[in-house]
């Protein structure tokens, strides 16, 4: 797939990838997060991405899930929040932070939030459209709740949403391919890492 893309006028969303999502040891593991990040390898391929992007003129943007201790403002309406709530992405802890490979670098902006949406309750819209980015890459995890949700709600925003299939994933790869497969569809452009690289060089 031959990707037109305006360096210029995009961002990468680096959603989630966070050590209580992501990693091993992190509060999610055992949900098989872990395992499934592994199996995409989106560490790497988010971070060679991240690289591309910065050298490109790609705004970078990290979007990380923190609370603070209690979970304040947390509902506990779903087993999602439930796992916050539980003891995940505590605000100052190894969990809460980025996973190793893709930390901030200068440059880089941080949002954070505390729903699965990186646009709900954030300035996100405000500083994509400030910097005049209309075209949003949207990596991280996980697929087919935080990811989708920020796709589903960019795209309703007015923006051009490209989601690279291995630049994401989810507890599993039935739950990655349940929402790649069908409700992203209709809402991204789905692509691959190298792609997207090859439409920003």
């Amino acid at each position: 797939m031959s990707l037109d893309i305006n360096p210029g006028r995009t961002a990468l969303i680096i959603q989630d990838l966070q050590n209580d999502v992501v990693a091993r040891g992190g509060a999610f593991e055992e949900a098989g997060t872990a395992d499934h990040a592994e199996e995409q390898d989106v560490l790497a391929n988010v971070s060679r991405l991240a690289q591309a992007c910065r050298a490109a003129g790609v705004m970078v943007v990290h979007v990380w899930f923190v609370v603070d201790e209690g979970a304040p403002g947390v509902p506990d309406t779903c087993p999602l929040f439930g796992m916050v709530r539980d003891g995940g992405n505590r605000r100052g802890t190894w969990g809460a932070g980025p996973a190793e490979g893709v930390e901030p670098k200068d440059g880089d902006h941080v949002v954070e939030k505390m729903r699965m949406c990186a646009f709900e309750g954030t300035h996100l819209d405000q500083l994509l459209r400030s910097e005049e980015r209309d075209t949003i890459i949207n990596t991280g995890a996980l697929t087919n709740m935080a990811v989708e949700h920020t796709a589903r709600t960019g795209a309703d925003k007015g923006y051009r949403i490209l989601m690279p299939d291995d630049g994401c994933s989810s507890f599993s790869a039935e739950w990655h391919r349940a929402s790649i497969d069908h409700a992203i569809q209709n809402v991204a452009t789905v692509t691959t890492v190298d792609e997207v690289i090859s439409g920003i060089a």
